[in-house]
């Protein structure tokens, strides 16, 4: 058998130039809204095949580098390793002689596989005769190390049989299958099932491809959209920044259900809950509160024998009461049109009849069913050792708040409580469901839970105590007053059309969130008011305000789900006996109002008594009325209907408008002037 010495030339023979090519460029530093690079040639990339022309192995993406011949038409291709092969070769086998490049002219078998060949190249050892063909001599770096964009060195697969052990990219530990591991690190291993991942990714619960992401930075409040679970920073997972939708590597083939939504198999029959209620509730006109209500009239309003004018008497106001019965639908509550009629049994909007209207006209209004609530409750699930009885906490002359035992809440309307123990809760968390359905989580459903441990609510995402609505088997939870006072849709009178209430970020919202009403910005992986039409958004919290936002009312803290003052009821005029000369105004801190007289604190976003002549207010909760003897003071609003006449009657609505307006005032530098943006009060 005759060896002569060869060359490089001798090995690569091949009559156009050759070109290094990186199947992984497009990867490296890859970002989701770069134009220039399309979702397909990603992927085409990522699925290249080709055959080295030397070895006889194969070529694909996890080599990343190869040579090609510069002709496209050319198919001519290299592993990169076979490329930059030298003509002395030290092999691990055979160390003590170095292997020297020879051309074969006869058939010789190779000493490592002992595959047999027909003449060509071979490394040889003179002394031995000892002979590997190229591919044994590759043949490490062409089956054993890979590349991949998610870890800058080479890994290198040296498991010989399945073993246990930690995936750095998932986090999981694999108790079967091939690990390839960093030499350069010492601490980075993958599991095979992650290092095949593809890198763009199609699913049916999202309306584009998901890309692999193996650098992140979210924050906390980011939840994975399979499994609700937290994300941590150091693992990769797949995501769509446009939309910020992000999932777990590891939930890509579970159950592939988003939020127990679609494909998820129900836990109950709908013929076995006739009257399960189903949140969120459509609108504000929905209540739960005529589900309870008793046949006959409590001996809470009587009807007063004057002359068959229609006048009640309710033990909880001064004033006789008239019985509206009809009325123009376009004067009830309304939002598009700045019309606002609160129930202050209740404290929610009144958008159908009969509803009771004080006949003096002090803005005084009830719902006809709140007159019929049950004066007492027997064993109410969150207090069943005493018995809770339906008071009132705003007399006449008395400005009184009290805080829910249960939602936590401030409520100055109807509400049940114990003397004996000090509890009260407000109405509606005196008649809570033992379960509901709620969109967020059709398939399975909440029952009334009472945990001592804290549990986060999939809502606000605020951890609380206490007593929630919620699925245990999936570990989702409602606070009591994110499950029973978000609706499902709102008006807006700055957007024609109704916004819906949304659990995640909106597909294909390309800009930033803010709210519409308190113009901050808006994190959509917390529940919002959102409008697909428009493209308006606005926080859960800010939802009642949509009234006053053009008066600077807003809500300071957007993680608590609701607006704390939901259940309060501005009205009426106080004064003091001899303390202050002007009446003070019950109404929402804004920004303007600055801080408290009283205790120094903001007024922002609480309930405040304000002199609107003098500019000064005080909290609520300090109780300054009770050193200054304050008392309730009149005050007359007009609804347009004649006091004695029973029915029909022209109900004119309250509006509420800015009390001032600023207008645009030309300063005495000529060509500068004060710009005032007025679109919110025109």
């Amino acid at each position: 058998m005759e060896f002569k010495e060869a060359q490089l030339d001798d090995l690569i023979q091949h009559e156009h130039p050759l070109i290094l090519e990186d199947l992984q460029s497009m990867f490296q530093d890859y970002k989701e809204d770069d134009d220039e690079v399309d979702d397909s040639d990603l992927i085409h990339a990522q699925n290249f095949e080709s055959k080295c022309v030397i070895c006889g192995l194969g070529i694909d993406w996890y080599h990343r580098y190869y040579y090609k011949c510069s002709q496209s038409s050319c198919s001519y291709s290299l592993h990169k390793s076979c490329r930059e092969l030298s003509t002395t070769f030290r092999f691990p086998v055979h160390p003590i002689h170095t292997l020297l490049l020879k051309k074969v002219s006869s058939s010789w078998s190779c000493s490592s596989c002992h595959t047999e060949h027909e003449g060509g190249i071979c490394y040889h050892c003179s002394t031995c005769d000892y002979k590997i063909d190229p591919r044994c001599v590759t043949f490490s770096d062409q089956t054993m190390t890979i590349h991949h964009p998610g870890h800058p060195h080479p890994l290198i697969c040296v498991t010989l049989e399945p073993t246990l052990s930690k995936c750095h990219s998932c986090g999981k530990e694999h108790d079967k299958g091939v690990f390839y591991y960093c030499i350069t690190c010492f601490n980075f291993s993958i599991h095979i099932d992650c290092v095949t991942l593809p890198f763009k990714f199609g699913t049916d619960h999202h309306v584009h491809m998901l890309t692999l992401s193996c650098f992140s930075d979210l924050p906390d409040y980011i939840k994975c959209r399979i499994c609700e679970g937290n994300f941590d920073n150091k693992f990769w997972l797949y995501q769509c920044s446009k939309c910020r939708f992000y999932m777990h590597l590891h939930c890509k083939t579970s159950r592939g259900d988003i939020f127990s939504r679609g494909t998820s198999d129900t836990n109950f029959e709908a013929a076995d809950y006739p009257n399960l209620l189903r949140y969120p509730l459509p609108d504000e006109s929905h209540h739960i509160l005529p589900r309870h209500v008793v046949r006959e009239h409590c001996d809470q309003i009587t009807l007063i024998d004057n002359n068959d004018k229609g006048l009640y008497r309710y033990s909880n106001h001064e004033h006789a009461l008239l019985l509206i019965n009809a009325a123009d639908p376009s004067m009830l509550h309304n939002p598009m049109k700045r019309i606002k009629l609160v129930c202050n049994g209740c404290v929610k909007p009144i958008t159908t009849t009969p509803f009771y209207v004080c006949n003096h006209g002090c803005d005084f209004l009830l719902h006809e069913w709140c007159t019929r609530l049950p004066c007492a409750l027997e064993n109410h699930p969150c207090h069943p050792q005493h018995k809770l009885v339906l008071f009132f906490s705003t007399t006449g002359t008395r400005l009184v708040e009290f805080r829910c035992n249960i939602c936590g809440l401030s409520c100055n309307g109807l509400g049940y409580s114990c003397s004996m123990c000090d509890y009260r809760v407000d109405v509606h968390c005196g008649f809570i469901p033992e379960r509901i359905t709620h969109e967020a989580h059709p398939n399975h459903v909440l029952s009334r839970l009472d945990h001592d441990a804290y549990r986060l609510c999939k809502a606000c995402n605020v951890s609380t105590r206490g007593f929630f609505l919620g699925c245990t088997i999936c570990d989702f939870y409602l606070d009591i007053k994110c499950a029973l006072h978000l609706p499902k849709r709102i008006k807006n009178k700055y957007d024609k059309h109704p916004l819906k209430l949304s659990y995640f970020p909106i597909e294909n919202h390309k800009s930033e969130y803010f709210c519409e009403v308190c113009e901050e910005e808006l994190i959509p992986e917390i529940w919002f008011y959102h409008c697909h039409a428009c493209g308006q958004s606005i926080h859960s919290t800010c939802a009642p305000l949509i009234l006053q936002s053009e008066q600077d009312v807003n809500s300071i803290d957007h993680q608590k789900g609701v607006y704390q003052l939901l259940n309060i009821k501005f009205w009426g005029l106080y004064t003091t006996s001899d303390h202050h000369e002007h009446p003070f105004s019950y109404l929402a801190g804004s920004v303007s109002d600055g801080c408290c007289k009283y205790c120094g604190h903001k007024l922002q976003s609480s309930s405040i008594v304000k002199c609107l002549t003098c500019k000064i207010g005080f909290h609520v909760q300090c109780k300054i009325w009770d050193t200054l003897g304050w008392k309730y003071e009149e005050h007359v609003v007009s609804y347009g209907y004649d006091r004695y006449r029973y029915s029909p009657f022209i109900v004119k609505p309250v509006t509420f408008y800015p009390s001032e307006v600023m207008r645009p005032v030309t300063q005495d530098m000529g060509k500068y002037c004060m710009i005032i943006d007025t679109r919110k009060i025109m």
